[in-house]
């Protein structure tokens, strides 16, 4: 199945087609357990950016102000990134000496990274170059975060339990939803429709309002397992079912697509989105055929 990727970019009323444009360009990278692997929507290929040795990166986001990507290392213990789009894909170390940090987000506006230590149980905070770091917080079993800075608002999914919502300060925390099966390994904001979205390990992909309310069971893949890749990016969620990588449309009754099948397990998943960077609006069509 061929796909193509077509952009828009709407200013005032109007809406200009990109598909010339080629300094804007959609990337989705994800993580296995040996690489950080970057797959070409046009092309359908998967090429390995770095291989980050033999440890679980089961997050991975994006500092668009500088340009790196973030991830932390669950058996190395620490965090590290490096320069993305580049040539040069030298990891750096952030922060070290940590548990197994599991979940990452970074707040480019602030200059900080915020991260799961999930054996510690901790939520820690530091500046985007790893000094300052402070422990905010501790939960029951967390494993992901996920930052709406728009609105400046914090999740958490604590997987045996369910999704909390905070401030950045912590403030007017609160449960807003239960899981009904669980571990959860996995969630993701929808900031343009104020939806969050999870797989829960029967493999029920739910989704609510971001108060909670209106849950809904959007696709169920039949099968038990943990699943622990998820991305959200306009009309489409790009979700990991073991080493498959697939792609749904929003719309309802919509059938997944497999975009591509790696020989490895699949731990995170980040859709990356040039014209970001560039503080360009957009809005992203993908057509099939």
């Amino acid at each position: 199945m061929g796909v193509r990727i077509w952009f828009c970019m709407c200013l005032l009323a109007h809406c200009v087609p990109m598909t010339s444009c080629t300094s804007y360009q959609v990337k989705l990278l994800y993580s296995t357990v040996t690489g950080i692997i970057e797959f070409d929507f046009d092309t359908h290929s998967a090429t390995v950016l770095l291989e980050h040795g033999s440890s679980g990166v089961y997050a991975i986001d994006y500092d668009y102000q500088n340009r790196y990507i973030y991830f932390p290392r669950y058996s190395y213990h620490d965090i590290v990134r490096f320069p993305y789009p580049s040539n040069n894909t030298t990891l750096q170390t952030v922060v070290q000496s940590l548990s197994y940090p599991t979940g990452i987000a970074v707040d480019s506006a602030n200059d900080h990274i915020y991260w799961i230590d999930y054996y510690g149980s901790q939520l820690s905070r530091c500046n985007i170059d790893g000094s300052n770091v402070t422990v905010l917080s501790t939960f029951i079993h967390p494993w992901v975060i996920r930052l709406d800075v728009t609105n400046r608002w914090m999740y958490i999914v604590e997987q045996s339990t369910g999704i909390l919502k905070s401030r950045f300060d912590l403030s007017d925390r609160r449960t807003i939803t239960n899981f009904t099966s669980t571990p959860v390994y996995c969630m993701d904001i929808d900031t343009e429709e104020n939806r969050l979205y999870w797989i829960n390990y029967d493999g029920e992909m739910k989704s609510c309002k971001d108060d909670g309310s209106d849950v809904k069971t959007i696709l169920s893949t039949n099968v038990s397992r943990a699943y622990y890749a998820i991305h959200v990016v306009g009309s489409y969620i790009y979700y990991a079912n073991a080493n498959q990588l697939l792609m749904l449309s929003k719309t309802s009754g919509s059938t997944p697509t497999v975009l591509y099948n790696d020989s490895s397990y699949i731990y995170s998943i980040f859709v990356f989105n040039q014209s970001d960077r560039e503080n360009v609006p957009y809005s992203l069509l993908v057509l099939y055929r």
